[in-house]
């Protein structure tokens, strides 16, 4: 019967030098066995001599979970059913070994995985192996009964949410191997020793673990250089920190809602202030930032108390919502170093009475000045005179505009919700007029729209019922942008011949619209481009057309009858969705992408394909509750 050998190193190495055919092996207990070589089915030693077999079981001998990592490690884990064995549960204290026995082999633990213990309630201690290098994301969240853990020594990483809810643990040694711990790791665990986490050899600041509360006054230690993100989120009785040189950066959301922080310090290292760093800190009336920054990132000081703000030359960019509701704000300098202010950059900056934009800002985002009603009310020209950016302060005031000569592009929401807006020149030099650009402008009663635009984006007279109610086509007569003014008026439509596409929304709640000409030469129809319009019964797509954009006939519930030409090849996400009372549709063998959802809830149509599963990419659910589904090639 062949034998399993437990031996040193040496002891191997001696026999095979020997080339004996039997050799004497002492085991543990003192006895001697008389073992012929060729018997031997596996040898077990470690660098350290003596293997100890007391830290091996045989998988099938316990009631943890093993995934195979390797061929020659493994971790714990959950039941990839996403079960667990009802054993989990019901065990207080673990001991997880240090190898297993998997169908003969054996292999070293050295991960407890994702999930593995999440929720094990009834869970009070734990004891890891030494050979283990990784806790996995959310490993022991919500272990509520935890009460203490050993990490050993050999742990490198630890994963996002892997103690969250742990509200017994009252101790945890992070060893100095750590290199990483994920987000939230010990997030709502508020029995721990409340203190300051300082790991990878000093490096990195994890920020405050325990109770929040008592988290008052931070110094954070020299030869820390990165604080981690969230570190001291909703740290509502912080109210200073001192933060050491050497820092490189304030990441996302490392004190949002710190509701009452008044005082810091950001060092000369710090060179980027990240998303929602200072989000909500409504105590925070006033900051220095550095010279040695050079960005602001998206939402950073949003919802603040910030009164005034120096931004330093140097600052190139002011990210999107990073002043958004800041409505204390009155005063901020703008340096000439800025080339771009992103979306809602300043929105609801109430009390914000001036702002100058440096020449060098090449791009402001939509709505960036939106519900700043105290600023003086005037026309945003930009980027050396090209960009009109729209209206900013109180938007009853704007009334009547003539856009200067050499603007080339009316940006996206550039006069959205201008109500009292009567009249507008807009120069010839204009090729770009932006979505939304005219969105509820409702007392706007005409307009001009130079031959020379190209490009009109999506929406950008919704809601203007004012207009003289008709179709728009522009860019030489190639485009259609659909229907201006009223769209209850929009009844029966015939697009002129030369129009190559139909725009985005072109005629999208067109309630009314019982009839649609198509001229030939038409190559695609765009997103939203007849959403909704509830009276359409039928649509004849002419030769040509390559695309069916997303939304194109979506909830279009009267509809009963639309072909579509061999030339389409491309049917995108929604583009029939919801359009109940199709009953058939035949897919011609060219289209090789039908988009998720294209016709799902299509309830009474019968789905015919002129090509294979093969050929053709589908989306997920693109016939969700259709009739029936024919491929024609199998």
């Amino acid at each position: 019967m062949a034998k399993k050998l437990f031996a040193s190193v040496m002891t191997i190495a001696m026999c095979l030098s020997m080339l004996a055919t039997d050799m004497i092996v002492k085991q543990r207990n003192g006895e001697e066995w008389k073992i012929n070589v060729a018997d031997v089915e596996e040898v077990f030693f470690e660098e350290n001599g003596i293997q100890d077999d007391s830290s091996v079981i045989d998988a099938s001998e316990t009631f943890l979970l093993f995934n195979i990592l390797s061929d020659s490690t493994v971790e714990v884990t959950r039941d990839k059913s996403g079960n667990w064995k009802p054993s989990y549960l019901g065990h207080d204290s673990i001991t997880i070994p240090e190898k297993v026995r998997i169908d003969g082999k054996l292999y070293t633990v050295t991960s407890i995985g994702k999930d593995a213990f999440y929720e094990c309630s009834s869970l009070t201690s734990i004891d890891i192996p030494e050979r283990v290098t990784s806790i996995g994301d959310d490993a022991f969240s919500r272990c509520t009964s935890l009460t203490s853990i050993d990490i050993p020594e050999r742990v490198t990483s630890i994963g996002d949410y892997a103690f969250a809810s742990c509200s017994s643990l009252k101790s945890i040694n992070i060893p100095e191997s750590v290199s990483d711990i994920g987000d939230f790791a010990f997030f709502y665990s508020k029995s721990l020793e409340s203190k300051l986490l300082i790991y990878d050899n000093g490096t990195k600041c994890y920020g405050w673990i325990g109770d929040n509360e008592k988290c008052t006054e931070v110094i954070i230690p020299s030869g820390v250089t990165s604080i981690k993100k969230y570190a001291f989120e909703s740290c509502s009785n912080l109210t200073s920190v001192i933060i050491p040189e050497g820092v490189k950066s304030i990441g996302e959301a490392v004190f949002k809602s710190c509701s009452s922080l008044t005082n810091i310090n950001i060092p000369e290292s710090v060179k980027s202030i990240g998303e929602e760093a200072f989000r909500k800190c409504s105590s925070l009336t006033s900051i220095k930032i550095p010279e040695s920054v050079k960005s602001i990132g998206i939402d950073a000081f949003s919802s603040s108390g910030l009164i005034s703000i120096d931004i330093p030359e140097g600052v190139t960019s002011i990210g999107d919502g990073a002043f958004d509701g800041c409505n204390s704000l009155t005063n901020i300098e703008i340096p000439k170093s800025m080339t771009s202010i992103g979306v809602h950059a300043f929105k609801g900056c109430s009390s914000l009475t001036n702002i100058n934009i440096p020449e060098n800002v090449t791009s402001i985002g939509i709505f960036a000045f939106e519900e700043c009603n105290s600023l003086e009310p005037k026309l945003l020209i930009h980027d050396n005179g090209k960009k009109c950016y729209g209206w900013i302060g109180d938007k009853e005031k704007c009334t009547e505009v003539i856009i200067p000569s050499g603007v080339t592009s009316i940006k996206q929401s550039a006069f959205y919700k201008c109500s009292s807006l009567t009249n507008i020149v807009i120069p010839e030099s204009v090729k770009e007029i932006g979505d939304f650009a005219f969105q509820d402008c409702s007392s706007l009663a005409s307009i001009n729209i130079p031959e020379g635009v190209t490009s009109i984006g999506s929406s950008a007279f919704s809601s203007c019922n004012g207009l003289e109610p008709k179709l728009l086509i522009y860019d030489n007569g190639t485009k259609c942008y659909g229907w201006m003014g009223d769209r209850e008026k929009c009844t029966e439509v015939t697009i002129p011949s030369g129009v190559t596409s139909i725009n985005d929304g072109a005629f999208s709640y067109c309630d009314n619209l019982t009839r649609i000409d198509i001229p030939s030469g038409v190559t695609s129809i765009g997103k939203y481009a007849f959403q909704e319009c509830n009276s359409l019964t039928s649509v004849d797509l002419p030769a040509g057309v390559i695309t069916i954009g997303n939304f194109a006939f979506s909830r279009c519930g009267s509809l009963t009858n639309i072909n579509i030409p061999e030339s389409v090849t491309n049917i995108e996400n929604f583009a029939f969705e919801s359009c109940s009372s199709l009953t058939s549709i035949d897919i011609p063998k060219n289209v090789t992408n039908i988009g998720i959802e294209a016709f799902k809830y299509c309830t009474n149509l019968e789905v015919v394909i002129d090509n294979s599963k093969d050929n053709v990419n589908v989306g997920r659910d693109a016939f969700n509750k259709c009739k029936s589904v024919t491929w024609l090639k199998e």
